[in-house]
This record gives structure tokens, C-alpha cells and sequence, in this order.
């Protein structure tokens, strides 16, 4: 019991003092060929908490996923761009909070550090600019425990980390579709 007990404790404090990230939800269309796409299009992110998020934060976040998408390779839209190769990608924040505060007894250690925990959930469209239609959903939630004196950085971490998340997936939704080659089939 108290090697089960201290085993849970190390879990949830090496939980707090890192990241956490759940596998991403993504739908997409069937009927796509997405490597038709040649270009993004990103929107302001809109905020869909149902609380105030300063503006900032979410300038920030459509900065991050900008910045995100060229680090994948993923081209930004441009005046030449015709719109039947352009995803628009519009992305709600639907959760974001920095206030949960956990005390250092409370999960059994040493210290009694106080620490606050962010949380970033996004959900991202991707939109043929051409039909209006939404050809793909991701659906991604970030998390981040740390110090309360290392707070200040912890909110822009937790938006580069929403924004790296969703560019990966969307670049991994961008790969050409590759069958397998013949011959590669299970045999006993």
C-alpha cells in the first residue's frame, strides 16, 4: 500500500512539474485529396471559453500557430494564391486556464511548493476556402505544471505548445497518402 501510494505521488508530481499532452482527435474528410492544398490561411483565433481571454493571449496564439505552421513547411497563403488551394484554418480556444493551484503536501512531498497548472484546449478547422466546407477537425489539449515563480513564462508556453501540437497533426494530415508496397502482406 505505501509503495502503491508513493509510486501515484511520483506520477502526479512529475506530472506538475512538466507537460501533459493528449492525443490530438482529428477528423477528416474522406473525400479530400488534401495534397490538392497548397497553402494556409489563418484566422484570428477566436475565443470560445465562455470567459474573458485578454487579446493578447489570443494574438499570441495566432502568432504561435503562423510561426508553427513554416517551421512544418506548411505555406501561408498569399494575394496569389487561387482559393480552391487554400485551407483556412480557424482555430477556438476552448479552454484556458492558469489558476489551478496544487500545494506540494497535498501530493505527498517534501516541500509545500505552491503550483499552477495551465491548460490550453483548442479546436482547429480546417476549411476548403473555395467551398466553405470544413474538411477536417483537431481537436487538441495541452497542460503544463510548474513553479508559481516560474508563472510568467508558463501561459506562452502552453500557447507554443497548443500551436506545435496542431501543426503537426496538420502536417501530418498533408501527407500524400501511400499504399502499401506489393508484396508486403502478413503470410505464416
Amino acid at each position: 500500500m505505501i509503495l502503491r501510494t508513493g509510486i501515484i505521488a511520483l506520477l502526479f508530481t512529475l506530472c506538475l512539474s512538466g507537460c501533459s499532452t493528449t492525443k490530438p482527435i482529428v477528423w477528416k474528410a474522406q473525400d479530400i485529396t488534401f495534397t490538392d492544398f497548397k497553402a494556409f490561411e489563418i484566422r484570428p483565433v477566436f475565443n470560445a471559453t465562455g470567459t474573458s481571454v485578454k487579446q493578447d493571449i489570443l494574438s499570441f496564439l495566432t502568432a504561435s500557430l503562423k510561426e508553427q505552421f513554416e517551421l512544418q513547411n506548411l505555406q501561408l497563403s498569399d494575394a496569389t494564391q487561387t482559393k480552391s488551394r487554400v485551407l483556412v484554418v480557424q482555430s477556438d480556444i476552448l479552454v484556458f486556464t492558469t489558476h489551478k493551484q496544487v500545494t506540494g503536501k497535498q501530493v505527498a512531498t517534501a516541500s509545500s511548493s505552491t503550483y499552477k497548472i495551465a491548460q490550453c484546449s483548442l479546436l482547429t478547422r480546417l476549411i476548403n476556402k473555395s467551398t466553405n466546407n470544413v474538411v477536417a477537425r483537431i481537436s487538441t489539449i495541452n497542460e503544463f505544471g510548474v513553479k508559481l515563480q516560474q508563472y510568467e513564462k508558463t501561459h506562452k508556453m502552453i500557447l507554443k505548445k497548443s500551436a506545435e501540437t496542431v501543426a503537426k497533426e496538420v502536417a501530418q494530415i498533408m501527407q500524400p497518402f501511400e499504399p502499401e508496397p506489393a508484396g508486403s502482406v502478413w503470410q505464416e
